[in-house]
């Protein structure tokens, strides 16, 4: 919940117009379009209104807070869902999730966003030779360069759907992530860096680019292990090994794959395991 719609929500519960609850602290006109959030308020104004209608400021701001956590806990338990089910290769739980958010106390702008997301799992799931939905990925990117700056949130869309942009506009966007956040010991961050550099070394391998990744590996082995970081790692371990292998036949890069692949079935992640079990058969055998 904004500001805006929390101050409406207080303006209605006491049976007041907008210029009885205003009064001499802003204009009307001003104010009417910051219950619709399109202005912002001054710290000063919203202090004044507060006063002025006998709201206390503590329980407004407790209140905002609470719907602010309530909004983000729910946001981020529909992001786990999706990335449990891309990872397990199910469609079907993905169409479920949109029914979920559906049904769901989110904003409808809200869950306009997280539909567009179900559906840009659903377009990176694909096979080649499936037809792109090229407006899902055109409103993807769109929503990416819309965030002004490289934030968590930017690093994240970025990270799920860098399928939908070429392999020199990946690396470019990667290196400006990677520069401003080498030096970051948020795990959060961390996962989103090694996720990113990951899908670099996928695309390398599919588009037979296996040069000029030094950086993107170098950076990720700068990235110290620990277990929130494991999975990662255990990526990174079988995709530099694979390009180590298909550049120069080192039979003990070859070895370091099946060790890296067996891993995940010895941790649960069967479904993951076989996919990247598919994924070496198919480009070894290209090799």
């Amino acid at each position: 919940m904004t500001i805006g719609e929390l101050l409406k929500e207080y303006r209605l519960s006491q049976n007041k117009k907008q210029k009885e609850f205003i009064g001499q602290i802003i204009s009307p006109s001003y104010y009417s379009k910051v219950e619709k959030n399109i202005h912002r308020i001054t710290a000063s104004d919203l202090l004044a209104l507060l006063h002025y209608n006998d709201i206390s400021p503590r329980d407004f701001f407790t209140r905002l807070d609470q719907d602010d956590q309530f909004k983000y806990q729910q946001l981020r338990d529909f992001n786990d869902l999706m990335l449990d089910a891309y990872y397990n290769n199910d469609k079907k739980e993905l169409e479920h999730i949109k029914s979920l958010i559906d049904q769901s106390s989110l904003a409808k702008k809200d869950k306009q966003e997280q539909k567009l997301l179900v559906d840009g799992w659903l377009e990176s799931m694909k096979k080649p030779d499936e037809d792109p939905d090229n407006e899902v990925r055109r409103k993807i990117k769109e929503q990416i360069f819309n965030i002004p700056n490289l934030n968590e949130a930017k690093i994240t869309l970025f990270c799920n759907f860098m399928r939908f942009f070429d392999l020199d506009t990946d690396k470019m966007i990667a290196t400006q992530i990677i520069n401003q956040y080498q030096k970051e010991n948020d795990i959060d961050i961390q996962e989103k860096i090694l996720a990113i550099i990951i899908n670099i070394l996928v695309f390398t391998i599919e588009q037979h680019k296996l040069n000029d990744i030094d950086f993107f590996i170098q950076s990720a082995t700068q990235i110290k292990t620990n277990p929130d970081l494991f999975f990662y790692k255990n990526d990174l371990l079988f995709f530099e090994n694979f390009i180590e292998y298909l550049k120069t036949n080192n039979k003990k890069a070859l070895n370091n794959c099946k060790i890296a692949i067996n891993n995940f079935g010895l941790l649960g992640m069967t479904e993951y395991g076989q996919q990247i079990q598919l994924f070496f058969d198919k480009y070894r055998k290209n090799r």
